[in-house]
């Protein structure tokens, strides 16, 4: 009984079944390409981006300014 012939079939479907897909992920992102929105705006197309409120970031930096050591001109802290 011989293995070859059936491994060297499975390794050229594999193969054929790989580069067959490969020309359908690309010919589907070239589809969903074109039928992309063109728009002038950077702004993201398919997600909706949250902001942070400006409060909340404000107080966040606030604190670290005050519990940051303040160093003299020669470098030694206060």
């Amino acid at each position: 009984m011989d293995l070859v012939p059936y491994l060297s079939a499975v390794i050229l479907v594999s193969t054929i079944a790989t580069i067959l897909l490969a020309v359908l992920s690309y010919a589907a992102f070239k589809l969903r390409d074109k039928r992309r929105p063109k728009s002038n705006s950077d702004a993201p197309v398919f997600f909706h981006r949250y902001q942070l409120e400006q409060v909340a970031a404000d107080e966040g930096s606030a604190a670290a300014n005050e519990e940051s050591p303040v160093a003299d001109e020669d470098g030694k802290g206060e």
